[in-house]
């Protein structure tokens, strides 16, 4: 019998709140990521800032910022996410309690979209059911790099037709490519 949406959220909270050895997951993930090839000639990223027990993302932001990659951070208005540029400036809580940029939203244009996912299945992800990212990504061609422990892959189908899927995939073990492993 299939989980609806709800139900797996819940259980992905709660496999990720008593994950054991998070510092040492977001380690490896923050070591995966860079050693993407495509991430050399990418100049503008637009990264999650993470919060409770999503894979850590403030590593890979100063790494960004360090090696003078323009870094935007998304705010939510209304049902749009915009993003705002992000030169390490205090974050407040927004809507969600989610710490987010003040400022004007950028008109740039993303090589790349760092992803939060809940749940994991193949290239697609599970969110929080706001649709902020699918309607963000519907409107962008960027190379979109999700990033979850391997603990949140799941066999349950959630995907919709409105999901739009990441073009990789970071995990603490694996990376994943258009649906192809390359183990890490």
């Amino acid at each position: 019998m299939l989980k609806d949406k709800n139900t797996l959220r819940r259980e992905m909270r709660v496999r990720r709140d008593s994950a054991p050895d998070r510092a040492e997951r977001d380690n490896r993930i923050f070591e995966n990521f860079f050693s993407l090839p495509q991430l050399k000639e990418a100049k503008i990223f637009f990264v999650y800032h993470s919060f409770g027990s999503e894979a850590d993302t403030r590593a890979i932001i100063a790494r960004l910022l360090a090696e003078g990659k323009k870094v935007c951070l998304p705010r939510v208005e209304g049902r749009d996410m915009i993003f705002v540029p992000y030169e390490g400036q205090a974050l407040e809580k927004g809507k969600f309690g989610i710490a987010e940029p003040r400022g004007e939203g950028t008109r740039l244009r993303p090589d790349a979209v760092v992803l939060p996912m809940l749940a994991w299945n193949g290239l697609y992800r599970l969110g929080y059911g706001g649709g902020y990212y699918d309607r963000f990504l519907a409107g962008t061609n960027a190379l979109k790099i999700g990033i979850a422990y391997a603990f949140q892959r799941t066999d349950e189908s959630f995907m919709e037709e409105f999901d739009i899927p990441a073009d990789i995939l970071v995990t603490d073990g694996e990376i994943y490519y258009n649906g192809n492993t390359e183990e890490v």
